[in-house]
């Protein structure tokens, strides 16, 4: 161990004093941990931890993986995540980041914010998110439920769930009218996500919201984008080595025009994507500031270590990076006066006023 802190600090010459320092406190630090907990030391889920701790400081979605297990979590990456559960960091464990409509996640009534305390009597708090998604899969591929301990987003309660492996349909697109407005919510961009966006607003002017939109692909991300525009670049990513990669939409006999857009700090990732084409497209968006998190995240190997790391970001329509400080911000800045379920939402009723402006414009032309 000696040896090997005493290797790192030295690599870590040309990277600064700050690391440096703390790759010099890294052997004391195990040393009092393992030597002065109150109970007996698991070294390797400790070593699972710091290599957790060090990767997530860099990004939440970050992962440093088992060489023997990247083709499983490569699978995982690829599916609809396990009982419809999208999951985050929160207070040093996994929490509920989006509950999937129509999911057993949904329908057992976990909602954003909720710390995931256990899974099945272990605790998340320390514990790779990556691993978390994994024994949840898991379960769902061996069929078994699982059971968390669950404590409330306002800290005020905290519950035993226990989520059912049975199958369930992902609900892409739910589309309401208002006034004479078509209001659709895209809720997630697994398959197929874009040709159901197209059929929802291929009407005429119509409010999409974005406001929940968190998990899905990329890919889909940039196919919907381009269903605003012919031929221009819709989307792009930029890495400090990976270069710079340009989309541009598919041809089309014509372009949808582009709605009015509701985005706000549930959208994060491939709504961020999303939100940046629309822009591009010449949408209007309306309420709150993006979340700041749209990276580009690639699985490098090095001999027997796999990282699962953003190589780059994604762009927003002036050709910055998405980040936490340079998040989308609106055209019109709506602040939120109430919560939705109480049908308080001044941000799309303004979205409704300016879709039907642009009906009314239409019908003139």
């Amino acid at each position: 161990m000696l040896l090997l802190v005493a290797g790192l600090v030295l690599a870590g010459r040309s990277f600064g004093d700050g690391l440096l320092r703390a790759l010099g406190n890294l052997a004391e630090v195990i040393h009092l941990v393992n030597t002065q907990y109150v109970d007996p030391v698991d070294l390797d889920a400790l070593g699972e931890g710091l290599d957790a701790g060090l990767v997530e400081s860099v990004d939440p979605w970050a992962a440093v993986l088992d060489g023997t297990e990247v083709g499983e979590y490569r699978r995982v990456l690829e599916s609809t995540p396990a009982f419809g559960l999208v999951l985050t960091l929160r207070l040093g464990s996994a929490a509920v980041r989006q509950a999937l409509p129509g999911s057993p996640a949904e329908a057992a009534g976990l909602d954003m914010g909720d710390v995931i305390e256990e899974i099945d009597g272990v605790p998340t708090r320390g514990f790779p998110l990556w691993r978390v998604r994994l024994t949840l899969a898991t379960h769902v591929l061996e069929k078994t439920s699982a059971t968390l301990k669950v404590m409330a987003r306002d800290m005020e309660e905290r519950r035993e769930v226990e989520l059912d492996p049975s199958p369930w349909t992902l609900e892409l697109v739910k589309t309401e009218e208002r006034d004479g407005v078509a209001v659709v919510r895209l809720l997630a961009l697994g398959p197929g996500a874009a040709e159901e966006l197209h059929a929802a607003l291929a009407q005429g002017p119509a409010v999409l919201d974005l406001r929940e939109l968190a998990w899905g692909s990329e890919q889909e991300a940039v196919a919907a984008a381009g269903l605003f525009m012919d031929s221009d670049e819709v989307a792009r990513w930029k890495g400090r080595r990976a270069g710079e990669k340009g989309f541009k939409s598919p041809s089309r006999t014509a372009a949808l025009s582009p709605p009015v857009v509701l985005v706000g700090n549930g959208t994060e990732g491939v709504g961020e994507i999303l939100a940046a084409g629309l822009r591009r497209a010449g949408a209007t968006l309306v309420g709150d500031r993006t979340l700041g998190h749209a990276p580009h995240m690639t699985l490098v190997r090095n001999g027997d270590l796999v990282l699962w790391i953003p190589t780059a970001r994604w762009l927003r329509a002036d050709g910055t990076p998405i980040t936490r400080d340079e998040g989308i911000v609106p055209d019109e800045k709506v602040e939120a006066a109430g919560t939705r379920d109480e049908g308080d939402d001044p941000a799309l009723e303004r979205a409704l006023e300016l879709a039907r402006t642009l009906e009314a414009h239409a019908a003139a032309a």
